[in-house]
């Protein structure tokens, strides 16, 4: 049996940022390992100073928390939003983790199957096994009337919301996004989105993937959109089962 994992996704400037000459202040990370396939989105928060480096250092923290739990046998989740917001804070010392506070989301297709979809904050973390779509980060009735949740900007280790989903011979994919597109998606429409983002992107080549997802963020539909734009897929298609000779 053979399982190819894909990942792609793209980081822009909004057009707010763009007026200002200010960077962007979302980002975005993937990586491979003996962990499995990985993706991060971080938005740090507009209104802290280092909201920019919040972020940058929010995803490295995540890879490096990642690697390092995966070697720890059934180690709980709580284990691994711990490490994050551990190795988080160390990334950042000695600037107040307050002055950097960002939203971190993550999605983890392990070697062996299995999928950790979630995070801290708000935008979106979403994972769909064959027709079964599941919003980890971003049910609007619950987080609309919650108070900034963040690294730096909340409780610890117990503001994070982490799912994990077994093996599994489905489809499956996992999508993260910051506000700046999770705002502007109607939940009865998440799948159609799923479905746009494999189809119109991931059989493209890597370098023209990623220009043209970029694009599709920058020429973003919604009237009056300011916000920085970041969006990450990890998709696993059914597994292919070779024939014996």
């Amino acid at each position: 049996m053979v399982q190819h994992t894909y990942i792609f996704g793209a980081s822009v400037r909004g057009p707010l940022h763009r007026s200002e000459g200010r960077p962007n202040e979302d980002a975005w990370l993937h990586a491979r390992g003996p962990f499995g396939t990985l993706a991060v989105v971080c938005d740090g928060l507009g209104s802290r100073p280092n909201a920019r480096a919040g972020a940058r250092a929010g995803c490295a923290a995540v890879k490096e928390a990642v690697s390092r739990w995966s070697k720890a046998d059934d180690a709980p989740l709580s284990y691994l939003s711990h490490l994050v917001e551990v190795l988080w804070r160390l990334r950042l010392h000695p600037t107040p983790p307050d002055s950097a506070a960002t939203t971190c989301l993550l999605a983890l297709a392990t070697i062996n199957g299995r999928c950790i979809v979630g995070g801290v904050g708000d935008g979106l973390a979403l994972v769909r096994t064959g027709a079964d779509l599941r919003v980890i980060v971003g049910d609007r009735g619950e987080d609309f009337a919650n108070e900034t949740k963040g690294l730096g900007a909340s409780t610890g280790p117990r503001a994070w919301t982490l799912a994990e989903f077994p093996p599994t011979d489905a489809e499956r994919v996992a999508v993260l996004a910051t506000d700046g597109v999770a705002d502007d998606l109607l939940p009865e429409r998440l799948d159609g989105f799923c479905d746009w983002l494999i189809e119109s992107f991931e059989p493209l080549p890597p370098r023209e993937r990623h220009c043209r997802l970029a694009a599709e963020l920058r020429a973003w539909p919604t009237p009056g959109h300011l916000d920085d734009k970041t969006l990450a897929v990890v998709h696993s298609p059914p597994p292919v089962h070779e024939e014996s000779t």
